[in-house]
């Protein structure tokens, strides 16, 4: 399992405590530090529609005006910005199969990461 995110973002935060603090293990990639290739964010696409990809609640979304924009245009902000992509990404596969989950939700997060002995 991968976490897409970084440091300083509460969300991500959450979530790294979350799966610490039930033995869950995970990988950090620090997207202030590696770029998410534009490749990466086209699998994405697979599970998730592009609006749930960004970071809607920032400023530099708001100024993009990015609402009637194609695909494309979309794909290639998130490449040129990875800060405008959504916190936390995680990338899992449960039962051998491909799964995307954006974003901090603990009751989400129990259901989908945790057997039973969940806190």
């Amino acid at each position: 399992m991968r976490l897409y995110g970084i440091k300083s973002c509460a969300s991500v935060k959450k979530a790294k405590d979350f799966f610490e603090n039930n033995s869950v293990e995970y990988e950090f990639i620090d997207i202030n530090r590696v770029k998410v290739p534009r490749e990466k964010i086209e699998y994405w696409l697979n599970f998730v529609e592009p609006k749930a990809l960004f970071n809607t609640r920032g400023k530099a979304y708001r100024e993009l005006n990015l609402k009637g924009s194609d695909l494309n245009k979309k794909i290639n902000h998130l490449w040129e910005d990875n800060l405008l992509i959504k916190r936390p990404v995680i990338e899992h596969g449960l039962n051998g199969e491909e799964k995307l989950h954006v974003g901090f939700n603990e009751e989400e997060y129990k259901n989908i990461f945790c057997s039973m002995q969940c806190i």
